[in-house]
């Protein structure tokens, strides 16, 4: 099991150990994997796991890590696939990271009955 499959994502984004991960789901389609080597990362695989996972190559500076960031993001959801950052890219990659991965669920509004209005002084 993969850390994106821990987090129900297809993708996760994480940061360990100085390194850049984009972790995709246990047996992901090739679809997905091609779209990540599109964006410039190194494929790595354990085929006696069946796991495969891209790193961001260690010649890349903070600015390229950024603009994979906010390549990938409108490129994966655009497919169809879930995609989760779990690390601190910062700018507006990561809000839309986070506010495309995990929609909040809506507020229910208090009861019309219980709801008090507000009085002036």
């Amino acid at each position: 099991m993969t850390l994106a499959d821990e987090h129900d994502v297809d993708v996760l984004v994480y940061h360990r150990d100085g390194t850049i991960y984009v972790d995709s789901r246990t047996s992901a389609p090739e679809h997905l994997l091609e779209l990540l080597d599109g964006l410039g990362l190194d494929r790595h695989c354990m085929p006696e796991e069946a796991d495969t996972w891209h790193q961001v190559p260690e010649h890349w500076g903070e600015m390229a890590m950024k603009q994979m960031i906010d390549r990938a993001i409108p490129l994966l959801t655009g497919a169809g696939y879930r995609i989760a950052i779990d690390t601190v890219f910062g700018g507006t990659a990561d809000q839309a990271a986070r506010a495309t991965a995990r929609p909040s669920p809506p507020v229910t509004p208090p009861d019309a009955g219980s709801h008090r209005s507000r009085r002036s002084l």
